[in-house]
Parts: C-alpha cells; structure tokens; sequence
C-alpha cells in the first residue's frame, strides 16, 4: 500500500507578482491590500519575507516610502485650512483625529523597523539642547515632505 503524495503549490512570488506588490505597498503601506493587488494571498508574500533577504529588504523600503506618504498625506490634510462655515467642535474633532492618526503611523513605523516607538520615553541622559534640535530636524523633514507632496500635487 503507498501513500498518494499531496502536492503542494510553490508559494515562490515572480518577478512581475514582487514588482506588483511592492509598488502597491509603496503607495499604501497596506500588506493585505497590496498582496490582493498582487493576486497573491497575504501568506505568500510573509512566507517569502521569510525567504528572501533582497525580498525582505525591498518590502522594508516600499513599506518606509508608503509610510511616508501616509505621513504626509495626514499632515496636508491636517494643515488644510478649514472653510469659515466649520463648526469649532468639528474642527477639535478633525485635529484630534489627526493627530491620533499620526501617533499610530509613528508607533507602527517604530515596531516594523524595530526601533522604540515614538511613545517610549526619550532616555534621562538626553539633555535638553539635543532633544530640542532632535524635535526641530523632525519638524523640518516633516514641513519638507508636505511641501514636496504640495509641489507635486
């Protein structure tokens, strides 16, 4: 008596399914979103994370640049004047929404590359020089992103 050997599909991503996802990934920062783009389940493109160390690289890269965009889309939006006719309380709300926003982008860029989220606290060493020109470099890339974006746009 044999066993029936169960095949089983090669889950490899070709060139032209890796070129798919990672432009999508680019643009939005979403695996799920960007694997169904790719016509590849989500598992496939994890499974080849694991696999390919080139693979692994050129996902952190489109994900840092989706990332960004993100970024800077949330900040045009947030720095978008409002019209005279918008209630206070509708633009308290909308400020809060953005900055929420913005915080959870921060912490999940912080946990997929590894690094302490923007919510852990800067450590006692840091005196207060370094931390302030530390905040104004973080400021100015900002600013510089949304002027591109706007200048793109």
């Amino acid at each position: 008596m044999t066993k029936d050997k169960i095949s089983v599909p090669d889950t490899r991503l070709n060139a032209r399914t890796r070129r798919l996802f990672l432009n999508h990934l680019a643009e939005t920062a979403n695996v799920a979103a960007s694997a169904r783009a790719a016509g590849v389940a989500s598992s496939n493109v994890y499974a080849e994370r694991r696999r390919s160390a080139g693979f692994r690289d050129d996902w952190a890269r489109a994900l840092g640049e989706g990332y960004a965009r993100l970024e800077t889309d949330l900040l045009a939006e947030a720095l978008l004047a409002a019209n005279g006719k918008t209630a206070e309380a509708t633009l308290k709300a909308r400020a809060q929404k953005h900055r929420l926003a913005i915080a959870l982008l921060s912490a999940h860029r912080a946990a997929v590359k590894g690094a302490p989220s923007a919510a852990t606290p800067a450590p006692a060493s840091a005196d207060l020089p370094t931390l302030k020109a530390q905040l104004i470099l973080k400021l100015t890339q900002m600013r510089e992103r949304a002027e591109r974006a706007n200048d793109a746009a």
